[in-house]
Parts: structure tokens; C-alpha cells; sequence
């Protein structure tokens, strides 16, 4: 039998049956196409929503919040808060996320790394004696003479109201420590003082043991130099007036 308009010719039931699979194929190809861009979308939305609830979280946002939210404005709120209004560096969530990952990283490779936790100097009087405008612009300056001196490598947070933090990669102690007074020495020329303390990184370190070690040099530098009083216990000073008196 020949299939009209063609030169096909049909001998047998298994060519019917071959030509009845080559006339659905086509119809099968589409519906495999539709089950995969379906498959893709669903996809897509899962992972659009699991990022929105990421995104949420490290905002501090409820889930009901995002309604009114796309992704791109959640990843451009995020980056606004990842960053401190008042000297433009990272915020302590964000710079101790990124810390976390230059010190896996650094144990990775076995590159070294340092942290100096930096105290800045007479924060309080300038905002007795000046107003808080004035101690933030100390702080302002601070942040700017070590985004300055630093590489763009270098990560650098504000941990506190009066403290930061500079992660610098593939640095030694000895290295950081030069680094760091060096940026010490221009901001004294400004009128801006600021302590130190480093500690360079460990095997066994996590970001917290680290941070530990650096903000301990720096305790125990600001003692040292007696900045750190250490107040005597209750009754001592009456005690001391009594002996006095007797004598």
C-alpha cells in the first residue's frame, strides 16, 4: 500500500507501526519540552523563594514582609545594611561573616592572616566636651585613615561604638603590625588616636578565639600604658582613713 501524496509504501504491520511512532514523535517532543520548562520554573521558584527567606532573615524581616518586596530589593537593602551609615565600613553581622570566610580560607591554603582589634582614643571626652558630632567625626576619621593605609583586600568592620576590626590576608603578625602603625602614625599627625591589639592566625582558630587574642594584646597594652584602672575593692578607701586616723 502506498501512503497518499508520498513515495512511502507500507509492506507489512511493522512498517504502520513505524511510521505511527515517527507521525507521534513530534507530539512527544513537545510535551517533553513543556514538562522540562515546567520543571525549570518551579525550580527557579523554589530557589527565588529560598533566597527571598535568606534574605529576610539576615534583614530581620517576617516572612508577611516580603510580599511587598522583590529579590532585587531585598539584595539592595541587605548591601545598605551590611554597611555602617556613620563611617561607611562594614557592620559587625556582615564584616564577621566575610572574616569567617578569609580565615577558612587562609586554614585551606595555609596562607597566613592577622586581626587588629583598634580602640579608638578619647571618643568619650570629645563627645563630653565636644558633642557627639564631634566624636563622630573622630570616628569618621579613624574609618577613613584605615580604609586609607589598608589594601582592598583587607577586610575592615566596626565591631563597636569606638572599635574596629581589620582582617588582613595573606599577612603576617609582623607584617600587620608595621602596617597598622604606620596608618597609627598618619592619624596622630591628623590629631586622631587609636590602640591596637594582633594576633595572628592559628591552626585551631575560629573568628571568636582570634578576635580573643587580639582584643587581649589590646587590653592588656591599654593597662600597661594605665589606661585601664583597676578600682579597688568596697571598704578599701575607709579603711585606709581609719589607719590614718589611729596613727
Amino acid at each position: 500500500m502506498t501512503i497518499p501524496f508520498t513515495t512511502i509504501v507500507v509492506t507489512s504491520p511493522l512498517d504502520v507501526a513505524l511510521i505511527g511512532a515517527l507521525a507521534t514523535l513530534p507530539l512527544l517532543l513537545g510535551i517533553w519540552l513543556l514538562l522540562l520548562l515546567r520543571t525549570l520554573t518551579e525550580a527557579r521558584r523554589a530557589r527565588d523563594a529560598q533566597i527571598r527567606l535568606t534574605l529576610a532573615a539576615d534583614l530581620g524581616l517576617r516572612p508577611r514582609e516580603l510580599t511587598s518586596l522583590t529579590t532585587n530589593a531585598l539584595f539592595k537593602l541587605r548591601e545598605k545594611a551590611a554597611f555602617d551609615e556613620l563611617t561607611g565600613v562594614l557592620r559587625r553581622a556582615a564584616g564577621i561573616s566575610l572574616a569567617e570566610h578569609e580565615i577558612a580560607r587562609a586554614q585551606r591554603h595555609r596562607t597566613p592572616l592577622a586581626v587588629a582589634f583598634i580602640d579608638v582614643d578619647g571618643l568619650k571626652e570629645a563627645n563630653d566636651r565636644d558633642g557627639h558630632a564631634e566624636g563622630d567625626k573622630l570616628l569618621r576619621g579613624v574609618a577613613q585613615a584605615l580604609k586609607d593605609g589598608l589594601r582592598g583586600e583587607d577586610l575592615l568592620l566596626r565591631y563597636g561604638g569606638d572599635e574596629f576590626v581589620c582582617v588582613l590576608p595573606e599577612t603576617t603578625a609582623r607584617a600587620a603590625r608595621a602596617k597598622v602603625r604606620s596608618v597609627q602614625a598618619e592619624a596622630d599627625k591628623a590629631g586622631m588616636r587609636f590602640s591596637f591589639g594582633l594576633a595572628e592566625l592559628q591552626r585551631s582558630d575560629d573568628v571568636v578565639a582570634l578576635l580573643a587574642r587580639a582584643d587581649r594584646e589590646l587590653y592588656d597594652f591599654k593597662a600597661k600604658r594605665g589606661e585601664i584602672v583597676q578600682l579597688p575593692p568596697p571598704g578599701t578607701a575607709r579603711k585606709r582613713k581609719q589607719r590614718r586616723a589611729s596613727a
